[in-house]
């Protein structure tokens, strides 16, 4: 996160009222008290306010945090705080009004505002404490923005292994370095037109951002890449799926299950996502887990089938539909189960 630099940034609605948006460390006890109150009114199921609170705390303690507080007439009524979030815009992730101020009209205001100090905002937080899930979205639409949700899934540890055979002509084997390239075009493929292109996107370019992609994976900038526990399925040695799996501190985060738009339905990334766990459990690896982007029925299916369960979430979260054109995943047929898209980076 950068600081801050705006000093005082002012926005009026009602007479005599002014909001401001005020640097945290004007008043600093306020802003952590009200930095905890914007995480506690919004946790998904599963997550846990100790889990959440540290680095925040730590970045507005430090002066890292980017944001404000939003004051008037000398009262703090709310604060948002946020990050860079690629070419399209900064991703708001504290956006909070406390009672009696939560209103549409002054989450209008704060939003206002935090697009004069930061720029356009791609990615904003939900629930909005105070407002009900009708004026949420009333508010939100009106802005161009959509709805999404992410949830955490792991793999129980007494979950037993997939076994899963590889369709006809088609080879599972580890990642080797020289894949690099046929995973980049892999990845730009299998995410064309997906919201999850867009949560860490750093380049408009698709390709070059695939590009950039895989070089991180390689480069461990995720976490040390695992292998044996990243997958490659192969037909006459074209790269059809993959999984891609990280170390972090919790375990074995899986990063990426990616199949070729072409090649969905054929059992290609169950058979790479398999071949991973399987991999994984071998190496002695007990936490798997990943996220995946709640509509994403093809890949929930896959998951739930080999066993994962969810852990946290769903999240509420709200993207700019206007800078981010998202085509809505097909609906699935019952049989036979298809292949997944996540994205798992966090």
């Amino acid at each position: 996160m950068v600081v801050l630099r705006t000093t005082f940034i002012r926005a009026s609605r009602e007479p005599g009222v002014t909001l401001a948006l005020v640097p945290f460390a004007v008043d600093q006890p306020t802003s952590l008290a009200l930095a905890a109150d914007a995480l506690r009114s919004r946790l998904a199921p599963g997550e846990e306010l100790s889990d959440l609170l540290p680095p925040i705390d730590s970045a507005i303690r430090s002066a890292r945090a980017t944001g404000g507080l939003v004051r008037a007439a000398g009262e703090a009524r709310g604060i948002v705080l946020w990050e860079p979030a690629g070419p399209l815009g900064v991703a708001v992730r504290l956006l909070y009004l406390s009672p009696p101020n939560h209103d549409p009209n002054g989450y209008s205001d704060v939003l206002d505002l935090a697009g004069r100090a930061a720029g356009p905002i791609a990615f904003a937080p939900g629930p909005l404490a105070g407002l009900s899930e009708d004026e949420e979205a009333a508010l939100m639409g009106a802005r161009g923005f959509s709805p999404y949700g992410r949830s955490e899934m792991a793999l129980p540890p007494s979950a037993p292994l997939p076994i899963v055979s590889p369709p006809l002509r088609a080879e599972v084997r580890p990642v080797r370095a020289e894949d690099e390239s046929a995973l980049a075009r892999l990845h730009e493929a299998a995410y064309r037109g997906h919201l999850d292109r867009y949560l860490s996107l750093e380049d408009l370019d698709p390709t070059r951002d695939a590009e950039r992609q895989l070089r991180d994976y390689f480069a461990g900038r995720w976490g040390e890449l695992l292998v044996p526990g990243s997958t490659i399925v192969t037909v006459e040695r074209d790269a059809v799926a993959a999984t891609i799996a990280c170390r972090r501190a919790t375990g074995a985060l899986i990063l990426d299950v990616m199949t070729d738009p072409v090649h969905e339905g054929k059992g290609f990334g169950r058979a790479a996502l398999a071949g991973a766990v399987r991999a994984l459990r071998e190496r002695g690896e007990a936490h798997i887990f990943l996220n995946v982007t709640e509509g994403n029925d093809r890949a929930l299916r896959l998951y739930s089938h080999l066993g994962f369960v969810r852990t946290l979430g769903p999240s509420k979260e709200w993207y700019d539909a206007r800078r981010m054109p998202v085509e809505r995943p097909r609906p699935v047929p019952r049989q036979p189960l298809g292949d997944g898209v996540v994205s798992g980076r966090e």
